[in-house]
């Protein structure tokens, strides 16, 4: 069990698969939100019982740990996961962890179903551990993407 917990944390940053992506940005102007949330929760929940999973709810440090890196992308225009490890660490998330980046998505079903539609994203989604969520856009009108998602999945509160 020890060596799958490592091995996934170690992958993680693999599995979301768009890490380096440069999107350029010059957005000084950026408005966060987590007011998808729910509606994500609810969108991979049903996803998930297709598949003959549970459903995921959402977490308000899952929550804020993705608005870290929405921002974080939207500032940079860098699809990237940095420090992946140690901001779950700094948001106090623990277990099986893994996250999704987007930009461009104009709403919360457009990004699930992207989502839905990537190998990589689609399979962190579909982890049978994942029983929290946290989902964050930030948009930065009139550059870059124009929209920046942060979904994070958590087997832990």
């Amino acid at each position: 069990m020890r060596l799958r917990f490592v091995a996934l944390l170690l992958c993680s940053p693999l599995l979301a698969n768009c890490a380096g992506e440069v999107l350029e940005t010059s957005s000084t102007s950026m408005v966060a939100s987590t007011s998808d949330a729910q509606r994500a929760a609810r969108l991979i929940s049903q996803y998930r019982a297709t598949q003959g999973l549970g459903p995921v709810t959402v977490d308000a440090r899952l929550n804020q740990a993705a608005e870290y890196q929405a921002r974080a992308v939207a500032q940079t225009g860098i699809l990237s996961h940095g420090e992946f490890t140690s901001r779950m660490a700094a948001h106090g998330i623990k277990g099986y962890r893994a996250e999704n980046l987007a930009a461009g998505s104009d709403s919360v079903d457009d990004v699930i179903a992207r989502w839905k539609a990537s190998p990589d994203h689609n399979q962190n989604m579909l982890l049978p551990q994942m029983v929290h969520v946290g989902l964050a856009r930030v948009d930065t009108p009139g550059s870059g993407w124009g929209r920046y998602w942060a979904l994070v999945l958590s087997s832990a509160q």
